[in-house]
């Protein structure tokens, strides 16, 4: 499946799982049911274009890949953010003129936002950032951000 090509495809209560999708390769397609630990991605500027407006993401990430042509998932869960790259360049000075983070804090911040200094945009299923990193972690991590989560 990681060499397949996808063009105006449909996927209705798709379960995939702990796959590696190239952008390129998928193109004007619908997702609806639960993707899990899945990865997709591009050369940097590679536009993946899919709605996932019915689409539950688990632990799906996002790598060099341009997020611009993508519906994210209508859940409240789930969030859109943009200008990422810029963000994490601004919360990474913040993190280091903290004194309220412990070293052990500050790594675990530090090493989830360094895999997100090449992304402009990204989709966060803060659900399931709670249950691998609890409240307070997911709450600094935006907090960090400067995203406002309702």
């Amino acid at each position: 499946m990681e060499n397949a090509t996808f063009i105006d495809c449909t996927f209705v209560k798709c379960r995939f799982n702990d796959q590696i999708l190239q952008a390129a390769n998928i193109v004007n397609c619908s997702f609806s049911g639960k993707l899990v630990d899945i990865t997709f991605e591009g050369n940097g500027k590679q536009k993946l274009i899919a709605n996932f407006e019915n689409c539950i993401l688990e632990g799906v990430r996002f790598v060099n890949c341009d997020l611009t042509q993508c519906i994210p998932p209508k859940y409240k869960n789930h969030l859109y953010v943009e200008q990422v790259s810029s963000r994490v360049k601004n919360a990474m000075t913040k993190i280091d003129n903290d004194p309220n983070l412990s070293d052990d804090e500050r790594k675990v911040l530090v090493r989830s936002l360094r895999k997100l200094e090449h992304m402009n945009q990204y989709i966060f299923n803060t659900v399931h950032m709670k249950k691998i990193y609890g409240d307070v972690f997911v709450e600094r991590f935006f907090s960090s951000l400067d995203v406002q989560r309702e």
